[in-house]
């Protein structure tokens, strides 16, 4: 009986107002992401779909009431990956278990990170930044704030084989202020606080973490092609829901996203936003963070990074 009410739950899905958790403030990048998206999916699933803020520990507090939410379809959290295949990584315990608590649904958005220094500095290349942070240890620090940007510096530094210094910021736009006012000598942030400051002049790109060149930034060289090779990372946004949610709701939600994901309209306004769609299968997505949680893993154990909340 408890098994047929479970199919007919899933069957009438959704019948009901969806919330969507964000776990950052309104008006940050990934509320920013999930607005985009919220519209169309409401309009696909033809039932109200709520962005929900509950900022906190990074992403920790709205990861955590998902987790603990009823498995049924109506409450999503929409999270970029640092906090589902990168903070397991750095911190000792988490209030859950990123994949055992969790149905993946699909990735929704992608982006590179950038390598840059300040508009006027005489490092022109990662390779004259690696030379200069190996003959002045002393001044070879980084900004960082989210586990994404800090990470991937750290992978950096291993591949490279320097030591480097971390000094915490905030968010992506104090960390690259801080390249920019002199602070620090360098930083992997996303591109949307980059782009205005890379056309002004006051900070230069040396590379991108994408796998291959971007459209937009045809001259910009891959880390590989800088010459430090294994350093590919793109950054993604993706839903998920509580574990034991149904698979039908789960394969439900899928197709939604990848229908919304698809539009030109969305497309286009995405891409202002310098963001790529994404849309993976279930299967894919399961891959993806296992694949990641090892690799972030074992960057943070070379690293020593082992943090408690």
């Amino acid at each position: 009986m408890l098994a047929s009410g479970g199919r007919a739950l899933a069957a009438d899905y959704p019948d009901r107002t969806i919330s969507l958790i964000v776990p950052f403030s309104a008006g940050g990048g990934t509320d920013i992401a999930a607005r985009l998206v919220a519209p169309g999916l409401a309009e696909v699933l033809k039932q109200s779909v709520v962005v929900v803020n509950k900022p906190g520990a990074g992403s920790i507090i709205g990861a955590e009431y998902v987790a603990h939410a009823a498995p049924d379809g109506y409450t999503l959290l929409f999270n970029p990956s640092d906090g589902m295949v990168m903070d397991p990584a750095i911190y000792e315990k988490l209030p859950y278990d990123s994949v055992g608590d969790f149905a993946p649904i699909t990735d929704i958005f992608t982006y590179p990170l950038f390598v840059i220094v300040k508009g006027d500095s005489p490092i022109k290349t990662v390779h004259d930044l690696v030379d200069y942070a190996k003959a002045h240890p002393d001044q070879a620090n980084y900004s960082s704030a989210a586990s994404v940007f800090w990470l991937t510096t750290e992978l950096f530094a291993q591949q490279a084989g320097v030591e480097l210094t971390r000094v915490p910021y905030t968010g992506a736009g104090d960390m690259v202020l801080a390249v920019v006012s002199g602070q620090v000598l360098f930083s992997i942030p996303s591109p949307p606080p980059v782009i205005g400051q890379a056309r002004s002049g006051t900070i230069r790109i040396l590379a991108t973490t994408a796998p291959q060149r971007l459209a937009d930034f045809p001259d910009v060289p891959t880390m590989a092609e800088a010459g430090v090779p294994g350093v590919s990372v793109i950054d993604w946004s993706g839903m998920w829901a509580p574990v034991n949610t149904p698979p039908s709701v789960i394969a439900t939600l899928n197709s939604a996203v990848r229908q919304v994901l698809a539009s030109p309209e969305l497309q286009a306004k995405a891409k202002q936003l310098n963001l790529s769609v994404a849309g993976a299968s279930v299967d894919g997505i399961k891959q993806k963070m296992a694949s990641e949680l090892r690799l972030w893993k074992s960057v943070a154990e070379k690293a020593h990074i082992s943090m408690k909340l």
